[in-house]
């Protein structure tokens, strides 16, 4: 999910498609009264799980499409008819580990998220700082034949899709990452079920993500340890879960405290975690504490409001699907949305 300028939410659905959501009173004839608008701007792309309003322009990450594509309103009449192909990807799924969240950095460039089943794009800078990862090991665990040196990365590009580089890599499944206010990019990483009980088994893990950084995971039994001096550990290990959504509160109204906070969303327990990073070193030592939880809270993805209240979705593998706001209590002369 992502705000346009406008304050109106879009959205990639979680078959096919994008829509728009249209907050009370701002105008558009896609709602009634205090209700939210909902209108479809794209009903081809297949799972769109990354969306982002920038440079004038929606950027929609469609997984199932093998496809990251640009829309934009040429014609002036909102409904981002001009749409260009910027990449398509070598996808091909073993967990629907696909392109993820898209993220506009503080250089304005667009970081897009891939799990471990997407080759790097094919035209991406042989100067990248990540390249050719491999398994190094010198003798192959029977456990991990057949499986290829596929591993998730953080990509960057520009607006106009021009220019591919791979930052780092190493991961399984990161869904989305997020900057904290000095610039520092910071993924969540998932965990292999699998492995459970295994010497191998990685929990998930929140990730400092820095140039060239390699995390280490590989396939089967060949994931490297944090001892290994060539693969950055983990800044905070988080147990079993399905990180989806992080964002920091720098844009929101909460207390002091939580406007440097980093939220971070666990689809499969139904909980939002809030974290504290401490600078140490060249990284960071983290702690979390629950924010928020429910039964079922299934968080797809969450951003800050313009007016400063922290939005999420739910749904996710044909669950029901909803649209929620967390917000301080409002003083005098401040407007907040009636319903959401």
């Amino acid at each position: 999910m992502s705000f346009d300028p406008r304050g109106r939410i879009v959205v990639g659905l979680d078959a096919r498609g994008v829509a728009r959501l249209s907050p009370p009173g701002d105008g558009s004839s896609s709602h009634q009264g205090d209700e939210w608008g909902f209108e479809r701007l794209d009903e081809s792309l297949r799972h769109c799980r990354g969306v982002l309003c920038a440079h004038d322009a929606i950027y929609v990450a469609a997984t199932d499409s093998k496809e990251f594509w640009r829309f934009r309103d040429t014609a002036g009449d909102d409904r981002f008819a001009d749409r260009t192909l910027l990449q398509s990807f070598d996808y091909r799924s073993r967990y629907g580990h696909g392109q993820n969240q898209i993220v506009l950095g503080p250089d304005d460039m667009l970081y897009l998220v891939i799990g471990n089943d997407v080759s790097f794009p094919r035209d991406a800078s042989p100067a990248s700082p990540y390249r050719d990862p491999r398994p190094d090991r010198l003798l192959p665990d029977p456990h991990d034949a057949g499986q290829d040196d596929r591993v998730g990365a953080i990509v960057r590009t520009d607006g106009e899709g021009r220019d591919w580089t791979v930052l780092a890599g190493g991961f399984r499944n990161p869904f989305d990452a997020a900057f904290s206010p000095e610039g520092e990019l910071f993924t969540w990483d998932a965990d292999m079920e699998w492995d459970v009980g295994q010497p191998w088994y990685r929990p998930t893990r929140l990730n400092h993500v820095v140039s060239g950084g390699e995390y280490g995971w590989r396939w089967g039994t060949a994931k490297w340890p944090p001892s290994y001096p060539d693969s950055l550990p983990p800044n905070l290990e988080t147990g079993l879960g399905s990180p989806t959504a992080l964002v920091f509160g720098t844009r929101s109204r909460f207390p002091e405290a939580f406007r440097t906070s980093l939220f971070m969303a666990d689809w499969q327990h139904g909980r939002i975690l809030s974290v504290t990073l401490v600078p140490d070193g060249a990284s960071f030592t983290a702690t979390d504490t629950v924010f928020a939880e429910g039964a079922p809270l299934n968080v797809c993805d969450m951003e800050f409001g313009p007016d400063g209240a922290l939005y999420f979705i739910t749904g996710g593998r044909g669950s029901q699907s909803g649209l929620y706001r967390i917000a301080t209590e409002a003083s005098d002369g401040d407007r907040l949305p009636t319903s959401a």
